[in-house]
């Protein structure tokens, strides 16, 4: 029996399903939070709290456990979660490759040294140097902050009135989501053209990457990038796709991965790829369950049986296509009821369909991956495109 330890987690997704995997198979978990009630997949499971944005804190209730393994699916603590591994001599990724790709800026850096291609960036440390760079930088840009996750506080700006607005917007409180400490950073960068993808594969030691398949990705009108659905494979030509995987195994390699799943984005610009971050974590999205529909290859369970040795079948037993569409809102409102699925879920095609809404919610159009409202998984993407205009032609809103 593996006795498993893990620290946080994303609250829907690959998470829940790898704690019910691993309950499943017998082992032993515990669960290590500082806000159980983010959770509601807990039920059953032994639950340690605990002060993990403190690495000292963090290690002293885990090595009481001794554990065979220890994970998060968590994006904010895989820097924390390899330091706590390594010191227990466990399987993870290299706590230096972990941190420079959490840290976008790092990652940046990272890439230029290594002579990759990448956009001009500016780091932006203070009000005054934002009213200074806001004079200085070619627009449309985009600004981010440098640590976060699922499109938070991304967005193309188009002049000066908005790169102030949105630097005092985004360095407004001193923590983030989850009451970590963030410096009044941000990172600005040259607006890249051309589609976007994602590049999701295992690394088993330095060098050593494979590469599951090219996602293509669906983004939302300006001035936000907030991801609204993904194909699995993208249709790609032959010399595009081999041009994708070599630049992305260069970059992983470059930047020190590993051990690991990546989800690596970037923009195929008329230049060639140029990558937009990398990802050392599976990646959100439901994109694991598209691979799993497409190909019959579990990247949750692969990443399993990884931390703790297993072995890995990475070949495909299937080979067709899967396409996700996310539910969100037209205009600002309260979702007065839930729309009714039942009859689009019964079409021929339809894999899944999921309403994660609220009824009474107030809800408005997406500027990040939290307004969400659910999702539309399907045999192709016109036919997901489909079936989510019907799903967003049933909502009720007041």
């Amino acid at each position: 029996m593996i006795r498993w330890v893990f620290v946080e987690s994303n609250t829907t997704g690959s998470g829940a399903i790898a704690l019910g995997m691993v309950r499943a198979r017998g082992d032993e978990v515990t669960f290590v939070t500082r806000d159980r009630a983010r959770y509601p997949f807990l039920d059953g499971v032994p639950v340690i709290a605990a002060e993990t944005n403190d690495q000292s804190s963090l290690a002293a209730s885990v090595r009481p456990l001794a554990p065979d393994a220890i994970v998060t699916f968590s994006t904010f603590y895989v820097a924390t979660v390899a330091e706590l591994a390594a010191s227990l001599g466990l399987r993870f990724l290299d706590p230096r490759a972990a941190a420079t790709c959490h840290d976008k800026i790092a990652a940046r850096r990272a890439l230029r040294a290594a002579g990759l291609p990448g956009p001009r960036f500016r780091e932006v440390a203070s009000a005054g140097e934002a009213a200074r760079v806001a004079g200085e930088v070619a627009y449309p840009c985009v600004m981010k902050p440098p640590t976060s996750s699922g499109s938070t506080g991304v967005r193309r700006i188009e002049h000066q009135r908005d790169f102030r607005e949105h630097y005092t917007r985004l360095t407004a409180s001193a923590v983030n989501e989850r009451g970590q400490a963030q410096p009044a950073l941000v990172l600005v960068e040259e607006l890249l053209d051309g589609p976007e993808f994602s590049v999701e594969a295992l690394t088993f030691g330095r060098g050593d990457t494979r590469i599951v398949g090219i996602t293509r990705k669906h983004v939302s009108a300006p001035p936000w990038f907030v991801e609204m659905g993904h194909d699995f494979p993208a249709d790609l030509p032959d010399a595009e796709r081999r041009a994708i995987e070599a630049h992305v195994l260069r970059a992983l390699d470059e930047v020190g991965v590993d051990f690991g799943p990546t989800h690596t984005e970037l923009r195929l610009t008329p230049q060639g790829p140029v990558i937009v971050e990398i990802n050392p974590r599976l990646a959100g999205g439901m994109i694991p369950e598209l691979v799993r529909l497409a190909t019959g290859v579990d990247l949750i369970d692969a990443y399993l049986r990884m931390l703790v040795g297993d072995d890995v079948h990475l070949d495909a037993t299937r080979r067709r296509r899967a396409a996700i569409r996310f539910l969100t809102a037209p205009r600002p409102g309260r979702l007065a009821s839930l729309p009714s699925c039942d009859d689009l879920h019964a079409r021929p095609g339809v894999d899944a369909i999921e309403v994660t809404a609220r009824v009474g919610s107030h809800v408005v159009p997406p500027r990040d991956s939290a307004h969400r409202l659910g999702y539309v998984i399907c045999d192709r993407p016109e036919r997901a495109d489909e079936v989510l205009a019907e799903m967003v032609g049933r909502l009720q809103l007041e």
